[in-house]
């Protein structure tokens, strides 16, 4: 890896640059971070550039001097970094799946699931971020999970989403892209799906729990969140992309919840 003093512009996605700039300042060799734009953070570097190479949270870095254009370094462009992996026109973004991770707050050994799991660009991503977490995909399209195979997710099943495999209070985080209703389903049947998904994540959530899900289908989302009440919005993190603007929901358990528990 280069180890020199560089100054440096990286290139997220808008919504993302905050999570950078944190991540940056953790860095042992970073110093001078300050945000560009919406989707472009610079920094110095002064050493390896180990950790920053490492970093997910953005796609290219390009090098230039204060007031100079900067010149993309191909060699580090997320696909030299991460590889390449086999996807479809609706995976998710990799950058947004490593938003969501992060507002998921895993843990180790956390038992995390992704019920729309696709080619499991989710799964890689909590992967990276928690190794020790019990990363699980589900997908009701077997060719789909053939791809996430493919891409090195493991544990993986074919269900639906409103029927998962697993047991009561048994899950401890949910990370997932639900259909928009744009290239995947439609705003009809996310009239019935997205209630129906709300029901069974409460059956299977753990009492401290904790639920991420991006939608760009917001109105209808949460609606079916305020009707159900077991569950709460406590975070929401709006993300732009692709001419894509869909929002991240963090939900937890309601006291309500908690209140009809303690009682049986």
């Amino acid at each position: 890896m280069p180890s020199c003093t560089d100054h440096l512009v990286l290139s997220t996605i808008d919504g993302a640059a905050d999570l950078l700039i944190e991540e940056l300042r953790a860095m042992s060799s970073v110093r001078s971070i300050r945000q560009l734009s919406a989707e472009t953070v610079a920094c110095a570097v002064d050493g390896p550039w180990d950790e920053l190479v490492a970093c997910a949270l953005y796609f290219t870095i390009a090098v230039g001097d204060p007031g100079r254009p900067a010149v993309e370094v191909p060699s580090l462009s997320w696909m030299r970094r991460f590889g390449r992996v086999e996807r479809l026109p609706w995976s998710t973004n990799p950058v947004v799946a490593e938003v969501l991770v992060r507002l998921a707050k895993i843990r180790p050994g956390d038992r995390v699931v992704d019920p729309f799991c696709g080619t499991g660009t989710i799964l890689r991503a909590v992967r990276r971020r928690t190794p020790a977490a019990d990363v699980i995909g589900t997908d009701h399209d077997p060719y789909a999970l053939g791809l996430a195979a493919a891409n090195g997710c493991r544990e993986l099943a074919r269900a639906k989403a409103e029927a998962l495999p697993y047991e009561d209070k048994s899950v401890d985080r949910v990370v997932t892209n639900l259909p928009f209703g744009k290239q995947v389903g439609s705003h009809q049947l996310n009239r019935t799906l997205y209630p129906a998904v709300l029901r069974e994540l409460d059956r299977v959530l753990t009492g401290d729990g904790r639920v991420v899900l991006l939608t760009e289908d917001k109105s209808l989302l949460q609606n079916a969140i305020q009707r159900h009440r077991a569950l709460k919005v406590v975070r929401q993190r709006l993300l732009k992309y692709n001419g894509a603007t869909p929002t991240a929901y963090v939900l937890t358990r309601t006291q309500a919840w908690t209140k009809r528990t303690s009682k049986r």
